[in-house]
């Protein structure tokens, strides 16, 4: 996963006129669509059960300029960085770092700390968490 978008796959396939899927991964059902864009091979997906409007956004083959592929996907679909929810895996040991070190009481504290609304912050805030959960 390279991140996910605050709004469901329907408007960006049809910004694409690309048709969505409706399948069954073994955990729900769930919206995608699979598209190739200038060298980037995508997928983005909503299962039923996350949480309303978010839809992941994956690379289908692995690559090394995945914030480049994001903003390829942004730029073609015509849609700004107010529509990313966040950048990166929300499972990546980084960004849990980058929200862990936010959390802490002093500057001090948190060395290595990049901005107040860190892609981990964003994730939790777009899937309506307010605080982090252990």
């Amino acid at each position: 996963m390279i991140g996910a978008l605050a709004l469901p796959v329907q408007p960006v396939a049809q910004r694409l006129r690309l048709h969505v899927e409706r399948s069954w991964d073994g955990l729900d059902e769930l919206d995608v669509v699979l598209f190739r864009l200038d060298g980037f091979s995508f997928a983005i997906s909503k299962h039923d059960g996350n949480p309303l409007g978010v839809s992941y956004v994956w690379l289908t083959q692995p690559h090394e300029q995945a914030d480049k592929a994001l903003d390829t996907l942004l730029e073609t679909v015509g849609i700004g960085e107010d529509a990313v929810a966040f950048r990166g895996d929300a499972h990546d040991f980084r960004a849990e770092q980058i929200a862990t070190s936010q959390e802490t009481s002093s500057p001090a504290e948190a060395s290595g700390a990049t901005s107040p609304t860190s892609l981990w912050a964003r994730f939790r805030r777009a899937i309506g968490m307010t605080s982090a959960t252990p």
